[in-house]
C-alpha cells in the first residue's frame, strides 16, 4: 500500500509539474523576442503557444552596443548588421573604434515600448530613486524596508508581461535594466525537458541587452564570415538574451569568463540555447517598475 501511495503521488506530481499556463501572445513578447537569435527556443515555444508567426530580425541577435539607440539606420540592413564609431569609452568599448551596431539595455527597452505604443520611461537613476515614483504606484517593489519583493518564484503572481527591473550592483557605475516576460512554465517547459531547473520553473524571466558569454564569438565569426562588409569591425560583448531571476549562480551548472566577465549559466534545447542566471544578490539597489 505504502508503495502504491508513492507512485500515486509521484504521478500527480508530474501531472502537475507538466501542466502548462497560459502564454497570450503580446505586442511587447512580439518586438522583445525579435531580437533574440533565428531559432532560439523561446521564440520557437512563444510561436507554438500562441500562433504567433514571428521570426527573428538579425540571424545571430541583436548586439549590445555603448549608447545605442533604436533608429531606422540599425535596421536598414536587417538581417545584416551596421557598423558604428563608439563616442565613449567603457570598460569595453573604446572611443573612436568601430563596433557592430545595436542597442544598450536601455535602448532596447525604449525601443520595445515606442513600438508597442507605449509612452518613453525614464532614465535609469530616476526610476530608482525618484521620490515621486517609489509613492505614487510606479515601484511594485524595492530595495527599502517594507517594500521588498516576495519569494522569487511568487512573483508571477503579482508581475505582468512588459514590467521592468531596474538594478544596480553593489560598487556598479552603471544601472541596467530588463523587461519581464514570464516564468519557464509559462514557456511550456517541463522538468523532464530542463531537470536541472526543476525549482526554478516559475522564477521570473527577463529579456535584456547585456552582457552575454555568447555574443562576442557570434558575432566574430559573423565578422570573419563578412571580410568585405566588416573589415576593422570590432565584436561585442552582449546582446538580446533571456535570463532567470533568483536562481543563485554559484548552482548552475556551466562557469565561465569570458570578455572578462564571469557568467553562470544553463544550456536548454539540447544545448542550442543558453539561459544566463543574473546575479540578484549582490544588487544595492533595485525596483520592479509599472508604467
Amino acid at each position: 500500500m505504502k508503495r502504491a501511495a508513492v507512485w500515486i503521488l509521484l504521478l500527480i506530481l508530474c501531472v502537475s509539474f507538466s501542466a502548462r499556463a497560459e502564454l497570450s501572445q503580446d505586442p511587447i513578447l512580439d518586438c522583445a523576442l525579435s531580437m533574440l537569435e533565428k531559432g532560439n527556443i523561446f521564440i520557437q515555444r512563444y510561436n507554438e503557444l500562441t500562433g504567433a508567426q514571428i521570426q527573428a530580425v538579425f540571424d545571430g541577435g541583436l548586439p549590445y552596443f555603448f549608447g545605442g539607440r533604436a533608429s531606422a539606420y540599425l535596421f536598414s540592413k536587417a538581417p545584416r548588421y551596421r557598423m558604428m564609431k563608439c563616442q565613449v569609452s567603457s570598460s569595453f568599448f573604446r572611443k573612436d573604434e568601430v563596433y557592430l551596431y545595436g542597442l544598450d539595455c536601455s535602448g532596447f527597452t525604449q525601443y520595445v515600448y515606442k513600438t508597442c505604443g507605449l509612452p518613453a520611461h525614464d532614465t535609469l537613476e530616476n526610476m530608482l530613486l525618484k521620490w515621486d515614483y517609489q509613492h505614487d504606484g510606479n515601484h511594485l517593489y524595492d530595495q527599502h524596508p517594507g517594500s521588498e519583493m516576495p519569494p522569487f518564484p511568487e512573483l508571477k503572481d503579482h508581475l505582468r508581461v512588459g514590467d521592468l527591473f531596474v538594478c544596480r550592483h553593489e560598487g556598479a557605475r552603471y544601472r541596467h535594466i530588463m523587461l519581464y516576460i514570464g516564468t519557464l512554465r509559462d514557456f511550456g517547459f517541463t522538468p523532464n525537458e530542463a531537470p536541472e531547473l526543476l525549482e526554478y520553473l516559475d522564477y521570473p524571466l527577463v529579456i535584456h541587452c547585456g552582457l552575454s558569454p555568447v555574443y562576442g564569438q557570434r558575432m566574430q565569426q559573423y565578422i570573419d564570415d563578412h571580410p568585405e562588409l566588416y573589415r576593422g569591425c570590432h565584436t561585442t560583448d552582449g546582446g538580446v538574451q533571456v535570463s532567470i531571476l533568483g536562481v543563485p549562480p554559484e548552482e548552475a551548472p556551466i562557469h565561465e569568463h569570458v570578455q572578462n566577465t564571469d557568467y553562470a549559466y544553463y544550456l536548454l534545447d539540447g544545448g542550442q540555447c543558453v539561459l544566463t542566471v543574473y546575479d540578484v544578490f549582490t544588487l544595492s539597489s533595485y525596483c520592479w517598475f509599472r508604467m
